[in-house]
């Protein structure tokens, strides 16, 4: 064989060698980024569940805030008819 033969071989070897190691390299990233796309996804699901126990927790607080407003109204009308029926002076004391 003549030198330029073996020199050629030598450049395609080295360019395959080298090709393959970058699609290995790039392989890896893929998969490291794959697997950070993933976790993210499963951080984003659980983010996503405690926004819904949250807004369901909302929804009660809001639930007993009307509940307890009826119940403070009727209070509060109660209080007015019994102080009304006292004496002008008697309600200070």
């Amino acid at each position: 064989m003549s030198a330029e033969i073996v020199t050629m071989l030598g450049v395609g070897g080295t360019l395959l060698a080298s090709g393959g190691t970058f699609a290995l390299f790039m392989l890896r990233l893929f998969a490291r980024l794959q697997d950070d796309f993933s976790r993210l996804e499963d951080r984003f699901e659980r983010l996503e569940d405690r926004f819904e126990r949250l807004e369901e927790k909302v929804d009660e607080l809001a639930r007993d805030h009307q509940a307890l407003a009826r119940e403070f109204s009727e209070f509060r009308g109660e209080v007015r008819a019994r102080l009304g029926d006292l004496p002008a002076g008697s309600a200070a004391r």
